[in-house]
């Protein structure tokens, strides 16, 4: 008798590796507006989503007109779901250390967001809809389920394998494929300029940089750097970047921020203080000593010289996310090829170098003291104000102060005794006046309100 407990006791030793290979993960909903309903795995009758709620797999999304839901992964991936839309989280774990996730759409617009560091696990990130199923390692695409079934899926970044009846088609960066005959198609943005729901979500999905240089050419200051311009261009190759463009850019260039930014800043906070007033998530500044010069060997070449630092500033917090210096020399046969090739080379390899750095400090949301970050959307100057002396009286919140204030957009820091969704959930019952807040967003360290 026991020896037949001690063999029961060591298959069960022995299979614990099996078990503990698979962890059951979670979606968190970080954005919601309108009419979603939730109908967990357990229960038959659908009740309302709300911020910060938990869903695993087998629970049910439905959206209603003029609404969307965000649901943020553990792993830093997020989906989003549009209006009029019924979604099945089929699968949420990871399994041998692999992140697994499946959605079954059954009708209604998706978008996923899979950008991942290089840090993190491997996915396996499949959709399934009615007539196709489509698999992804990290990517971003959307797919558009018509009631019968009929989908269509556009890539954004990456690439996307679309399967049907045991054929699979390659889907890449700016190509869409409809479901009724795997057809590949390419698109362009101005495509798809005039449709709300892509604009929103290439607008939720994209850091907005702002690169601020000063650049020496040929031993000259220059007015204009045109190295601001090329590592702008190495920047926009990567789909999760936006770049404030340098016509405004030049527009600004003399304000005192900007100036104390590129001069006096020793710990970041004027580079945040200079971006948060135009808009920008990351401040990159950086300093150019570029060259081009007749080649000692002559021919009539010009070798091209640039030597490039720059750092990285996260705007909200004033966090030095990164800091990099690289030397390049280039030839050419012209002094304006010369001068460019150098400082396109040593961009590439400074952008290739801070692009993981970028992105895991995007994704990283650690809450720093009990300071919180409350976003304000289509808010007038003269409201802000007033928004921001009511949540001061909120008890549990000691200060809030306005960070900044940009095309309808307002930043306020605010210390509060609590979480982010204890005061998420306090804004939302504030009476001022005749403006209604409805917070649409909650992360670790952030709230986001649209002010109706």
């Amino acid at each position: 008798m026991n020896r037949i407990i001690l063999l029961f006791v060591l298959i069960l030793i022995s299979s614990e590796p099996y078990f503990s290979d698979e962890i059951q993960k979670k979606a968190i909903v970080s954005y919601l507006k309108g009419s979603v309903k939730i109908i967990k795995i357990s229960e038959k009758t659908p009740i309302p989503a709300k911020l910060g709620m938990t869903l695993f797999s087998g629970d049910k999304i439905g959206t209603g007109e003029d609404s969307k839901i965000e649901l943020k992964l553990e792993d830093g991936a997020n989906f989003r779901i549009g209006e009029n839309s019924s979604v099945v989280i089929e699968e949420l774990k990871q399994e041998k250390g692999t992140d697994k996730s499946t959605l079954r759409i059954m009708f209604g617009r998706i978008w996923m967001n899979l950008k991942k560091t290089q840090d993190s696990n491997p996915s396996d990130a499949r959709i399934i809809t009615p007539k196709v199923t489509a698999a992804v390692k990290g990517t971003t695409y959307r797919a558009d389920v018509a009631e019968d079934g009929e989908a269509v899926l556009n890539v954004y970044d990456g690439s996307v394998t679309v399967e049907k009846d045991g054929k699979e088609e390659e889907v890449r960066k700016y190509e869409k494929i409809a479901s009724k005959d795997l057809h590949k198609v390419k698109f362009t943005d101005a495509e798809e300029a005039k449709d709300n729901w892509v604009g929103w979500n290439k607008n939720r999905d994209k850091i907005r940089i702002m690169v601020v240089f000063t650049e020496k050419k040929n031993g000259q200051l220059s007015l204009i750097p045109m190295s601001e311009v090329i590592f702008a261009e190495e920047l926009l190759k990567n789909y999760t970047y936006s770049v404030v463009d340098q016509t405004a850019l030049n527009q600004i260039r003399e304000n005192e921020k900007l100036k104390a930014a590129l001069t006096e800043d020793r710990d970041g906070r004027k580079a945040a203080a200079a971006g948060l007033e135009f808009g920008a998530d990351l401040m990159i500044t950086g300093q150019v000593d570029a060259s081009a010069r007749l080649t000692e060997a002559g021919y009539g070449m010009y070798t091209g010289i640039s030597d490039m630092s720059v750092r990285v500033v996260k705007c909200d917090t004033a966090e030095i996310v990164t800091a990099k210096n690289s030397q390049k020399r280039i030839a050419d046969s012209l002094e304006q090829g010369a001068f460019n090739n150098a400082v396109r080379k040593v961009s590439q390899m400074i952008v290739e170098s801070i692009n993981n750095d970028l992105l895991k400090s995007w994704k990283k949301e650690n809450v720093k003291g009990a300071s919180l970050y409350v976003s304000l959307y289509n808010v007038t100057f003269n409201r802000v104000e007033a928004i921001r002396k009511a949540i001061a009286g909120i008890p549990g919140a000691k200060e809030a102060v306005q960070i900044s204030f940009t095309g309808e957009r307002a930043l306020l820091t605010v210390n509060f005794a609590g979480d982010s969704l204890s005061l998420a959930e306090k804004i939302a019952e504030l009476n001022i006046f005749d403006l209604r807040l409805e917070v649409v967003g909650v992360t670790l360290n952030r709230i986001e309100i649209e002010v109706k």
